[in-house]
């Protein structure tokens, strides 16, 4: 007898893979949930200062169909559910969201937009951010802090899986939203004992 869970499993495979060529009507497009920061300090004398650079995905994220693995070896790309927007980019723009709310009183700016000279860089590179067979999102990655000078301050890896209210891309975005906030908020708290140290 095969478990219910595994049934629910390969209900949720079988319910997306007719999504990923599904028939007429031009592809469905999906944008993860955007925010924007509760509060944001300015730049000033003596208050900490952090980059956020580019999120870099793994080359098979790069692309513009929604991404879910169907068996331990097999991954497919949706072809009629995809992103509206590039994927890295929509990844950036909740992670400095996300950084600039929970990060009180530091100043959160992105690459290449006028960065402060003694501003700490965080880079972070996303390797999994996909639906999974087992019916939650999958998100892991790893995040490395550098100074001014390009040296390394930190690093660590993070990992998430987000259980999908329902079968469905509509719900899979959903989760994949929801984590990538909660990623955001604990990368925050890793990173906020050394922007208080690079302080003083």
């Amino acid at each position: 007898m095969i478990a219910p869970i595994r049934i629910a499993a390969l209900c949720l495979v079988l319910a997306l893979a007719g999504c990923a060529t599904g028939a007429g009507g031009g592809p469905a497009l999906y944008m993860l949930d955007h925010s924007t920061p509760t509060r944001a300090a300015s730049p000033a004398a003596g208050r900490p200062a952090i980059v956020v650079e580019p999120v870099d995905v793994a080359p098979f994220l790069d692309a513009s169909g929604i991404v879910y693995q169907t068996a331990a070896h097999r991954v497919v790309l949706a072809n009629d559910n995809r992103w509206a927007s590039p994927l890295s980019a929509q990844l950036t723009d909740g992670l400095y969201a996300g950084l600039a709310t929970e990060l009180d009183g530091v100043f959160v700016q992105r690459a290449g937009r006028g960065e402060p000279d003694a501003a700490l860089h965080l880079g972070t590179r996303v390797d999994e951010f996909m639906g999974h067979y087992d019916g939650s999102a999958h998100i892991a990655g790893q995040w490395t802090l550098t100074d001014a000078a390009g040296r390394q301050l930190a690093q660590a890896r993070f990992e998430r899986r987000i259980p999908l209210s329902e079968d469905g891309y509509e719900a899979l975005v959903a989760s994949l939203s929801r984590g990538w906030r909660q990623s955001a908020q604990a990368i925050a708290a890793e990173i906020a004992p050394r922007l208080e140290n690079d302080a003083d």
